[in-house]
């Protein structure tokens, strides 16, 4: 019995650096060399390498800029991805709908059932709900029938897979039957399954000028639901304390923060913070290792809408968590029951530093001992070839049809 077709849509793929881009590019090249037919619909028009997997490009700018250009090139990107949709999904087929741009579920879900397709809601973060957050001017913007929309979608849906246990809990919240509800967690890129030897690190220091001592590394999105007041504050007294072990922050990052971020670090001097572009895939296994642990950050009241993704590299690279976010958050709970690293509540910059310093001492030796939990936690629970095995068992039990409700 031949497989169905699967149909991702999302509005970024490869070359686009952005996450959600190369989890799908992940997924779609490892399905494809398992025998899946595998369709993607995305913004712009380099195709890039295919790897098994054909590419219908919608031909608008898959860059994030201006709030305006961005919202125009999302509603561009929804019509073009309806049309396309119309045409090439057919009765049988699986379409995957990721949540870029906010609100595609609702405005494909619909024509997907129509053409006698399977939905699938792939949900890496939930919108409307953080749309205030990200859009500022537009707080004001009634989000009930959005949400009513985007819940409608969810529940004709096959399945929907959110990428936390929270989330989980707020997708169950809007009437979606708990069965169709799976938590299908994120992986951590491919390259970082083997961990660099020890000399590449070394050299890799060298090569970047990084200092020698104790490094807190941040990796990834300086975005808007990520906190940032409690780091800048910890850099403030580890800087002051002239006795404190040399510790330094290494931010490898882009996003709409990083302009306070880069503010607050020339305002009050903190020559501990090292400031340096998003790096390469092909270097990240290296610029994680590089670091003595990470920083993972969220805003309180957005753990049941987004889960941090950045958490699966830092455990694959073997280096313990330091969370400053929400305590009574799963993500919290986690990190605690595996022993994997700290957790920090937000405004506790004290807590932060002391735990850093702590960490600094002997040679590191207590963030070694966590870091070698953190990569024991990432073989069990977040490799990609489990992942993959788990996607394959959920894509191969959907029924040959929709139901009829649908």
């Amino acid at each position: 019995m031949s497989k169905p077709r699967i149909i991702f849509v999302n509005r970024v793929y490869r070359p686009s650096t952005e996450a959600t881009a190369q989890l799908l590019t992940d997924l779609a090249e490892g399905l494809a060399a398992r025998g899946w037919e595998i369709h993607i619909i995305a913004a712009g028009a380099n195709t890039g390498p295919l790897s098994g997997v054909t590419i219908h490009r919608t031909g608008q700018n898959d860059k994030n800029s201006g709030l305006i250009s961005r919202a125009g090139n999302y509603l561009g990107f929804l019509r073009a991805a309806r049309r396309l949709l119309t045409t090439l999904a057919q009765p049988g087929d699986i379409v995957v709908l990721k949540t870029d741009p906010p609100l595609l579920a609702a405005c494909a879900t619909g024509i997907a059932l129509r053409r006698g397709a399977n939905v699938v809601h792939w949900i890496q973060d939930i919108y409307p709900e953080i749309l205030p957050q990200h859009i500022g001017a537009w707080a004001g913007l009634p989000l009930l029938p959005l949400k009513w929309a985007r819940n409608r979608a969810w529940r004709a849906a096959s399945l929907c897979l959110p990428v936390g246990d929270d989330m989980r809990s707020t997708v169950e919240k809007q009437g979606v039957p708990a069965d169709q509800v799976i938590v299908v967690p994120n992986w951590a890129p491919r390259e970082l399954h083997a961990i660099p030897p020890n000399d590449a690190i070394l050299a890799y220091r060298q090569r970047e000028n990084l200092p020698n001592g104790f490094i807190v590394g941040y990796s990834g999105n300086l975005g808007r639901v990520h906190e940032f007041d409690t780091f800048l504050s910890a850099a403030q007294l580890l800087r002051a304390d002239h006795a404190a072990l040399a510790c330094t922050f290494r931010l490898t990052a882009s996003g709409p923060q990083l302009p306070a971020v880069t503010a607050a670090k020339a305002e009050y001097q903190l020559d501990n913070i090292l400031l340096s572009p998003p790096v390469p895939r092909p270097d990240l296994a290296l610029s994680l290792a590089a670091c003595s642990a990470h920083l993972v950050t969220l805003k309180p009241g957005f753990e049941a809408l987004v889960n941090p993704s950045k958490l699966t590299g830092i455990l694959a690279a073997g280096r313990p968590v330091l969370f400053v976010g929400p305590p009574h958050s799963a993500l919290a709970r986690f990190i605690a029951e595996e022993k994997i690293g700290a957790v920090i509540a937000p405004g506790d910059a004290a807590k932060l530093s002391v735990t850093i310093q702590r960490w600094a001492a002997h040679d590191g030796a207590e963030a070694v001992a966590l870091g070698q939990c953190a990569r024991a936690c990432y073989e069990h629970h977040f490799t990609f070839a489990a992942a993959l095995d788990q996607w394959e068992k959920l894509l191969n039990g959907l029924p040959d049809k929709p139901h009829a409700s649908k």
